[in-house]
């Protein structure tokens, strides 16, 4: 019989969704690793988590291979398995996509798709000691919706759905599970980089504590895609039947957005990763 407390590691946890993903795991009584690649960040995290919080903090950048080393001998070393993984360090790019250099591109890519999937391989003996391991990869709305001027960001949320859907086929039979989180527009630090798009793009923002929620929530669950409402379901849906509606929709958003001359032609990405 699986022991109690469960544990989890999650990334990008310094601020925003991760901060609010770790709160609520501190609530339900987990043992939490929390990594980041600032150390004070963290320390801010762990102290919102309350002082019976049974945390483990990891000063450490996911796109460094020795570092993710680093953080699953850790967790081998204090909790000795992993029932969650949850891959939240993000990166955010905004603006015209020619605008966006080659170093910017590869840099959201290895932050959102390449090392999610780097750390979920690594991560697979400390979630196979688990009963029932599970991974939750925070992907985006725009993972399955793309919007213009943010065609990249899209699209390496795209790539992490589809990760998502093949390792949760793929690792169906150890027993392993994998949830897909598509939050839209969240009120975290790195939505300042497109807040002058959120008026004319008609985006509703939420706070970091309800999409923790509703996160955790399908992955104690076992739900494979958690959305923020039916809304967005109704939209994704309407994206797989009659993509031309959409098309049209969203392309008078973006003749708005040109019309009110807002929205920057790119964003320092040191500002925006999770």
């Amino acid at each position: 019989m699986q022991r109690d407390p469960q544990t989890v590691l999650i990334t990008g946890a310094g601020s925003g969704i991760g901060r609010a993903l770790a709160v609520e795991a501190a609530r339900r009584g987990m043992r939490v690793a929390i990594a980041g690649r600032r150390k004070e960040p963290l320390r801010e995290t762990a102290a919102a988590m309350g002082e019976a919080a049974a945390v483990l903090i990891l000063q450490a950048d996911v796109t460094a291979p020795e570092d993710r080393a680093a953080i699953v001998s850790r967790i081998q070393e204090e909790f000795g398995r992993l029932d969650y993984l949850v891959n939240n360090a993000g990166s955010v790019a905004v603006g015209r996509f020619q605008a966006l250099n080659e170093e910017e591109l590869m840099y959201l890519f290895t932050v959102n798709v390449a090392a999610p999937a780097m750390l979920s391989r690594e991560a697979l003996p400390l979630l196979r000691v688990a009963a029932k391991g599970r991974i939750v990869n925070v992907g985006s709305m725009f993972g399955d919706i793309a919007f213009p001027r943010f065609a990249a960001y899209s699209a390496s949320k795209f790539a992490l759905r589809g990760l998502s859907d093949g390792l949760r086929r793929e690792f169906a039979p150890d027993g392993i599970g994998v949830t897909y989180a598509a939050p839209r527009a969240t009120r975290t630090p790195a939505a300042d980089s497109f807040m002058a798009l959120a008026k004319p793009m008609q985006m509703v923002l939420d706070p970091p504590e309800k999409v923790a929620r509703q996160i955790w929530k399908a992955a104690a669950s076992g739900k494979a895609r958690v959305y923020p409402g039916l809304g967005e379901r109704l939209a994704v849906i309407a994206q797989a039947l009659v993509p031309s509606l959409l098309d049209g929709h969203i392309a008078k958003l973006e003749q708005r957005v040109r019309a009110a001359s807002t929205g920057p032609d790119t964003t320092p990405r040191e500002a925006v990763q999770r």
